[in-house]
């Protein structure tokens, strides 16, 4: 039984969706172990993914029947034809996709060992130069939650693009969500701080949570979002769960249990699940079920977000 359901938008009235951030293509491979310095790490296969995290997370949105815009930006180069291609197979609006003419496509070489664990090196290209829109455009007029990546907030123009877009969302009161990211949590503190009073659900892991709380325990994270006007948090604990708090309560919510092949885009798949929730009108405990979910599924394919298995009846999770 759905919570609020008064508030759950019909197939004719359903949210749109405007993801805002990085546009990569990730190449996987699953090693057999991962080598000492100046080793080598010889795999069998590869694959090429669709990446980025805000990515992701808008893939597996628009998948789930959701009207879903991505504001990111690729290079004039035939590796950001080939996203361009992978996300139109995904339902996608593709209309917001800047192109570069100065920097390439952001590229990521992921290396999963036989745990499932991803580490990964890249380059972010294109993607620092994502120049500002206007939420008022006549395109966005349905639009009903804003989601940026953290990492928007690395460099600039991109950071100043994000905070602009954050900002005028909270005036137009449309919902904005933050994934914080780890890479952010420790070289833009002071920025993705400043971006809390546009911020309505907070999304983190228990290292970012770290990062910029200094605290070691994960509740610390609820605090001190919600201390800067924050409504809604939810720290991802891995194969532990999640920890999830609105202005009334929290919990502590366990994983589902999955035999882990790849652990790519689990976050962003949480994300997706959470703001699924939220849009449906569950309760936050509901949505931290249904963000531990994605992030489960996200764990037994590879890649992230263009292969994740989706649940049939999403409202009964």
């Amino acid at each position: 039984m759905v919570k609020n359901a008064s508030k759950m938008p019909s197939m004719e009235e359903r949210a749109s969706i405007l993801a805002v951030g990085d546009i990569n293509l990730d190449i996987i491979a699953p090693i057999p172990f991962y080598p000492q310095k100046g080793g080598e790490g010889v795999t069998d296969r590869a694959e090429i993914h669709l990446g980025g995290s805000a990515t992701n997370t808008a893939v597996l949105l628009a998948r789930s029947g959701f009207k879903t815009y991505l504001l990111g930006r690729i290079g004039e180069d035939p590796f950001g034809e080939y996203a361009l291609m992978l996300l139109s197979s995904t339902g996608i609006d593709i209309s917001l996709v800047q192109r570069d003419r100065s920097l390439t496509t952001g590229i990521m070489f992921i290396v999963v060992t036989p745990d499932g664990e991803r580490t990964i090196f890249g380059q972010r290209g294109a993607n620092v130069n994502l120049e500002p829109i206007s939420l008022k455009d006549a395109t966005l007029a349905n639009l009903s939650w804003v989601h940026v990546s953290g990492y928007s907030f690395l460099q600039e123009p991109q950071r100043s693009t994000a905070m602009k877009i954050l900002e005028e969302a909270s005036a137009l009161g449309i919902s904005t969500s933050l994934d914080v990211g780890i890479c952010a949590a420790f070289r833009a503190r002071e920025e993705i701080e400043k971006a809390l009073r546009y911020v309505k659900v907070l999304l983190l892991s228990t290292e970012e949570a770290r990062a910029l709380t200094g605290q070691e325990n994960p509740d610390s994270a609820i605090e001190y979002a919600q201390s800067r006007g924050v409504k809604k948090v939810a720290v991802k604990l891995g194969d532990k769960g999640c920890l999830v708090s609105d202005e009334q309560n929290a919990y502590r919510i366990p994983a589902f249990p999955v035999k882990v092949v790849d652990t790519t885009g689990a976050g962003d798949a949480f994300n997706a699940g959470f703001i699924l929730g939220e849009l449906s009108g569950k309760s936050i405990e509901e949505s931290g079920k249904m963000g531990n979910l994605f992030g489960a599924l996200a764990c037994t394919v590879i890649g992230a977000g263009e292969r994740l298995p989706i649940p049939d009846k999403i409202s009964h999770v």
